[in-house]
């Protein structure tokens, strides 16, 4: 955790900085490169120059974990992708899928879930008890409208733990390898920019509450309440823009990696347009969301009430809704309820702002610059 923290609010904000969290993420975006607005073809040309052993790998690591963003928290800086890997092979085989995936720190402990996996690595072996027990706990995570975990998914899972050494040694290998193949040259790009923005939200924490702080960060999550949060790490991403994700760190503690890449540049080195600019004209192109947008420029709205204005079905509006958001033109309102957090969506002003102020620069700068 980097030194320069404060309080804000009822709520403490610190802040972390590494590649290495960047390393795993990257991997998953290529991965599903659709999901974030980039070239799938692109995408596959960077996982091609794997072995389909090493890719193997790290496909089924992208199943049975997420990214191990507690560990690397854990560990002392410099968090970049060499001091990362180095501290992983110092992990016996057998004991890195555990680290990676539970990393108990300060007075955190595994859950129910994650003492059932770490029993299966040291039998070796699983059966249909532990199966049904595994579904029970990944399909009370699930929101209602999403379906639970598929059995492929869940024997791989089981399957994975119940074989920790191998797999340990082989995602160490497969790590490795990627960084060789493709990140090591990433990571020179992007460290220099990951510090300029953690400068920059730094700065802003001063100016802004710490809602105000992690709406602008998040790109339009807006909360009314975040209860029984002491400490907010917040640790700045290159690649999940514009996306964050939220991990817990112990009961009280949260981590977000918030989407920090710069409006000008793109994932993809040497692209001339920059993503922002081109994910946010492919959303207002469809007249379905430029509908959307009006609907919540007047007030936020529910999905719910989305569907019944539109007359679509919710797979649509989830649709249209998850290009809207890629592309920062909407807002999520979270608000408290006492069986839970209800959702609303509104427009987000500050993204077509940006979109619009995107488009001018691109369009006034020179032929060569361009």
């Amino acid at each position: 955790m980097l030194s320069n923290e404060h309080a804000t609010d009822r709520m403490r904000i610190s802040w972390d900085l590494g590649t290495a969290y960047d390393f795993f993420i990257s991997y998953a975006v290529l991965k599903e490169p659709k999901r974030f607005g980039v070239r799938s073809s692109w995408a596959s040309g960077m996982r091609a120059r794997l072995q389909s052993e090493d890719r193997e790998v790290l496909d089924t690591s992208l199943v049975v974990l997420d990214t191990p963003a507690k560990w690397i928290y854990s560990l002392p800086h410099p968090k970049d992708v060499e001091h990362c890997l180095v501290a992983l092979s110092q992990i016996q085989a057998q004991n890195r899928l555990s680290a990676l995936a539970c990393c108990p720190i300060q007075d955190d402990k595994c859950s129910l879930e994650q003492q059932l996996l770490v029993s299966i690595s040291k039998e070796g072996s699983w059966n249909e008890t532990d199966l049904e027990t595994l579904r029970a706990f990944r399909t009370s995570k699930k929101k209602s409208r999403h379906p639970g975990p598929g059995l492929e998914d869940l024997t791989l899972i089981l399957d994975t733990w119940s074989q920790a050494e191998a797999f340990g040694e082989g995602l160490l290998r497969a790590l490795r390898n990627y960084q060789d193949v493709f990140f090591k040259e990433e990571e020179q790009r992007i460290a220099p920019k990951l510090k300029r923005a953690l400068g920059h939200a730094q700065e802003r924490s001063k100016m802004l509450s710490s809602m105000a702080l992690i709406e602008e960060i998040s790109q339009g999550i807006r909360y009314a309440d975040l209860p029984n949060i002491e400490e907010l790490i917040l640790v700045p991403s290159y690649w999940i823009n514009p996306f964050v994700q939220i991990h817990a760190i112990g009961t009280s503690h949260r981590l977000w990696t918030f989407g920090a890449r710069p409006v000008e540049d793109s994932l993809v080195p040497g692209e001339p347009v920059p993503d922002a600019l081109r994910v946010s004209l492919k959303a207002l192109a469809d007249p379905t969301r430029l509908r959307i947008l009006r609907y919540l420029h007047q007030e936020p709205m529910t999905m719910a009430e989305l569907t019944k204005c539109l007359r679509l079905r919710m797979p649509t509006i989830i649709h249209h809704l998850s290009a809207l958001r890629l592309a920062g033109l909407v807002s999520i309102h979270v608000e408290t309820k006492e069986n839970g957090h209800r959702q609303r969506f509104g427009a987000r002003s500050e993204g077509l702002d940006a979109a619009l102020q995107s488009l001018k620069a691109f369009l006034e700068n020179d032929q060569e610059s361009a």
